[in-house]
This record gives C-alpha cells, sequence and structure tokens, in this order.
C-alpha cells in the first residue's frame, strides 16, 4: 500500500520532485462514442475503471470546435481509416472575407462548448479519486478545422469531406490581418472555455499542438507570429490547472515550448526527426512508449520492447516523468500491450 494518491503522484512529479513511482496513463479516441457528450462520458469512465489510471485525459471529438463555430459533420462517414476526423458538410470558413465573421464565442450558451463540460462533470463523477485532464487545441489546429484546411502541412491528403484547396499558407498571403482577427477571437473564446474546464473539475489541461511545428507548415518565425502569441492567450484561461502541452507529429520542436506556461512537454521522443526522451528541458516529461508500438500485434517481442521502452525513459528521466504514451492511442490496443506497458511504469 501507498499513502499517495493520484493527485500527489501528479503534482510531484510535474513540480521536478520524486514520488514513490512515476504516475502513468494512456487514453484513446472513443469514436464510436464521441458522437454525445453522453456516451463519450459514460466510454471515458468504463476505460479508467478497467485500467485504474493515475489521471484520465478526455478526447472529445476534435470537430466540436469547429462545430461551436457553426461547421457541421456527417458522423455515419469516417473517409481515412485511423483519423478520427468525420466528414466536413458545412464549413463556417470557405473563402478570406469570412475570416472576419470568426467572432468570441460566448461559452457559457455555446452548446457545443457546454456538452464537453458536462463531459467533465460527469467523469469527475464517475472516477472521483482521478485526475482528470481536458483537452484544447490551439488557435491555429481550431482555424484549421473551420477552414476545413489540413494543419499538417502536406498534401496527401485533405480534411475529408471538405471542398477547400487553400492552405493555411494561402490564407495568411491573401488577408493577414483577417489571419490574426480570427485568431484573436478564437484564443479568447479558448481561455474562457480553459477556465470553463477548470471550474467543471478538471484537474489539468492537455493543450494540443497538432503538427504545426513541421516546417511544411510553419518556419519558427511564422510559430512565433501565428501560434504561440495566441496560445499564451488560451492557456492563460487554465492558470491554476496543471499544464502540459502535446506536440504532435514529426518535427515537434519540445523545445520551442519551453517558455510557454506548462508544467510538462508530451511529444513522439521515439520518431527520429525528433528530440529524445532525454533531451534537456526545463519542463518535466510526459511520454515513455510509442503509441505505434502499443497498437501493434502482441507478440513476446512487441510486449518486451514496451517493457524496454517504458524502463529506459524511467531510467533516463531518474523518474521525474509522467508515463504517457507519445499520442492517443488506437482503440485496436491489445490488452496484453496495455497491461505490460502499466506493469513496466508500476514496477
Amino acid at each position: 500500500m501507498t499513502d499517495w494518491t493520484k493527485l500527489d503522484r501528479l503534482k510531484a512529479v510535474f513540480a521536478g520532485e520524486h514520488a514513490d513511482r512515476p504516475p502513468v496513463s494512456a487514453y484513446t479516441h472513443e469514436i464510436a462514442a464521441e458522437r454525445t457528450g453522453e456516451d463519450l462520458a459514460k466510454a471515458t469512465v468504463a476505460y479508467q475503471r478497467k485500467w485504474d489510471w493515475d489521471w484520465v485525459k478526455l478526447n472529445p471529438r476534435t470537430v466540436h470546435y469547429a462545430e461551436a463555430w457553426g461547421n457541421s459533420y456527417d458522423y455515419d462517414n469516417y473517409p481515412v481509416p485511423g483519423l478520427p476526423i468525420p466528414a466536413q458538410s458545412k464549413a463556417s470558413v470557405s473563402d478570406p472575407k469570412d475570416l472576419w465573421n470568426i467572432n468570441e464565442l460566448d461559452v457559457d450558451s455555446n452548446p457545443f462548448i457546454q456538452e464537453q463540460i458536462k463531459v467533465i462533470r460527469d467523469v469527475k463523477a464517475g472516477a472521483p479519486d482521478t485526475p482528470v485532464f481536458a483537452t484544447l487545441y490551439s488557435p491555429v489546429n481550431v482555424l484549421a478545422k473551420i477552414a476545413g484546411i489540413p494543419s499538417w502541412g502536406g498534401t496527401a491528403f485533405g480534411v475529408p469531406g471538405s471542398a477547400n484547396t487553400r492552405t493555411f499558407a494561402d490564407y495568411i498571403s491573401e488577408d493577414r490581418a483577417g489571419v490574426h482577427h480570427a485568431l484573436h477571437a478564437i484564443a479568447e473564446t479558448l481561455a474562457a472555455y480553459a477556465e470553463a474546464q477548470r471550474k467543471a473539475g478538471a484537474d489539468g489541461l492537455v493543450f494540443v499542438i497538432a503538427t504545426l511545428t513541421d516546417p511544411s507548415f510553419f518556419s519558427e518565425a511564422e510559430f512565433n507570429e501565428f501560434s504561440r502569441a495566441y496560445d499564451a492567450v488560451a492557456l492563460d484561461g487554465a492558470s491554476g490547472s496543471l499544464r502540459l502541452v502535446h506536440t504532435c507529429g514529426a518535427s515537434s520542436h519540445p523545445e520551442w515550448f519551453q517558455s510557454y506556461p506548462l508544467e510538462g512537454i508530451n511529444w513522439d521522443h521515439e520518431d527520429s526527426s525528433n528530440s529524445s526522451i532525454g533531451a534537456p528541458l526545463s519542463k518535466t516529461k510526459v511520454g515513455g512508449v510509442s503509441h505505434l508500438l502499443l497498437a501493434q500485434e502482441p507478440d513476446e517481442q512487441t510486449l518486451q520492447n514496451i517493457r524496454g521502452q517504458v524502463t529506459s525513459a524511467r531510467e533516463a528521466t531518474d523518474d521525474i516523468l509522467v508515463v504517457a504514451p507519445t499520442c492517443s492511442v488506437s482503440s485496436a490496443a491489445s490488452d496484453e500491450a496495455l497491461s505490460a506497458y502499466k506493469q513496466a511504469a508500476e514496477e
């Protein structure tokens, strides 16, 4: 037995101190349940009761931000396998002039935001001894969703259902001031959203930067102009919470986030384009195992590799680590893989 609560464990490690062991969690997109807040809350609580993680990361449907500004989606059509994004049927921004119609929202009256606020309350009620981390996407990622344009830089595939052929760079080129107007309105809304999440009971916040650091999307100077300043506005709303950033994908540059008002940084340290888990960062590291590895067939070699990655990460960080996957885990991840991962974190 231990006298450490789950929240005590998290607070210690995020403060750069040792706990009895590193806190551990895993999380997935509950695509079958994400259409309604009620179903999402039930699925999240069931997953937590099954695994008894040290903290819960809420994964609302990724398009609810765009729905809040008027977009609509076909929830019977997820065209890209493995991508938790339904086909877009309406976008509020299709032309640069539409950027000026993006204004700050009243989060208290917006049904799409309030639906997710209720999820926080319901999950807290269903898992009262477990810290809950809300999720908040960056203003740039939200604007990309509203416009139905890719936020991953490349052109291998577009946003499902979107007919928009513009890129974010095109919008900047055609109406730079309009982009700034929209980002400011979105950032102010997200700050109010983050505050509402905290007031609803969220203990922490996972702030998502989805592939914006890749050079095919932004240079560092562009990131500083269009992302960093507005990220700070949004994160200010979560002041008082345990805040971490998930900088997603290749070329994720965790070092860019050292000055952000955060306690932790999560990135794909197993991707060859990124820094290793041993990188010299001032924030607490959040990671330990590749999300892709957890989704592999759980033969003995895979299970050994899972345990090896977690053990190596713990050693590299001297257990000042929040053990987590490098991104959300596939819903197809096996019980054997997750059990091996959890055991390696807790032993």
